[in-house]
């Protein structure tokens, strides 16, 4: 679909930084009891820049994961909840949160006094790297409007002037899917959606969970100063992905077989409900599937060799893009994703 000589180049050049996020993911599946595809899911989130949603009933969790990766590459000090990090925004969302506790209140008495009427510089959502929502829908309509720009064009919106946000990985969560047509416009906008559960009552699930949660739990995580650089690696990723689109060099094929094996993927989700697959979802998760494919070529040690999307990237549409979570389908489509 794309040139396997460009995509081989991109593995080498920026074999760094997925070498450093594989060793992140290594760490959390160790920490962290049966969440593989919720840390792969981050993962591939902070490489692609793509919004991602965990799901799933409290206690299951959901914050503590993205508090350790954050804590990994330096943003927050885990053991030291009063720390303040500028460049990572944590927020609970209520139905009366107010746009100006994420974004910033207007000093007032500075205006008056004759200055700019002007948001704080610090410590607002829009001037950090990475922020995370915690019960993201149960935003008002204002904070879920401003959202909307936020996520897909990286702008936000103050007093009719568009300011470029810091934000590089936005991860949320929430206990339900929402319904409405309102809260689904935002949710469409999560490209990455991973569901998390509590831990079934078997007893091989209740030790794994208790050996691992005691020690996630009681026991300190200090950051590693040789992960800190990974945001600003994967930038630069980004950012030659756009160079090479630009120059011509990365673009889809006029034909190719993996648009047919796409595209029966795409049919099985509208087809049994579990997705519209909306034009701009499937635009991003070819995006989402290239960045896959060099992170699977580095780990496995493939960047000798010229790449292609394959059957791997096609299981990452019923892993994480569905909008309902449905084991028996999702096992279908990864089926025939192998075909």
């Amino acid at each position: 679909m794309f040139n396997p000589k460009i995509i081989q180049k991109l593995a080498n050049e920026h074999q760094d930084a997925f070498k450093i996020l594989a060793h992140i993911e290594a760490i959390l599946n160790r920490r962290f009891a049966d969440l593989e595809p919720a840390v792969g899911a981050l993962c591939l989130a902070a490489a692609s820049g793509e919004p991602f949603l965990l799901i799933g009933p409290p206690g299951t969790g959901k914050s503590r994961l993205v508090r350790a990766f954050c804590g990994l590459i330096g943003l927050l000090n885990e053991d030291d909840p009063t720390q303040d990090h500028h460049l990572y925004f944590e927020y609970l969302l209520t139905p009366f949160t107010e746009p100006g506790e994420l974004f910033g209140f207007y000093d007032i008495e500075k205006a008056m006094k004759g200055g700019k009427l002007e948001r704080p510089r610090e410590g607002m959502m829009q001037h950090a790297r990475v922020v995370y929502l915690d019960e993201v829908f149960n935003g008002s309509s204002a904070i879920l409007n401003s959202l909307l720009a936020f996520m897909n064009e990286r702008v936000f919106h103050d007093r009719n002037v568009r300011c470029r946000v810091a934000m590089q990985c936005l991860f949320a969560a929430t206990n339900r899917v929402p319904e409405t047509p309102e809260l689904r416009a935002v949710f469409d906008r999560f490209l990455l959606r991973c569901h998390v559960y509590n831990a079934e009552s078997k007893v091989e699930n209740i030790s794994h969970l208790l050996r691992k949660g005691w020690n996630e739990t009681y026991s300190r995580h200090p950051g590693k100063k040789d992960l800190t650089g990974l945001l600003d690696k994967l930038a630069v990723f980004r950012q030659r992905v756009i160079q090479y689109t630009s120059a011509g060099y990365l673009k889809p094929e006029t034909t190719h077989d993996f648009y047919k094996a796409l595209t029966r993927q795409v049919h099985m989700a509208r087809q049994y409900d579990l997705s519209e697959m909306s034009n701009r979802r499937m635009v991003k998760l070819i995006h989402l599937m290239l960045v896959h494919r060099i992170y699977e070529a580095v780990r496995k040690g493939e960047t000798n060799r010229e790449l292609s999307l394959g059957p791997a990237q096609l299981e990452l549409l019923p892993l994480y893009i569905l909008d309902q979570a449905d084991e028996e389908i999702a096992q279908k489509m990864t089926a025939a994703a192998n075909q």
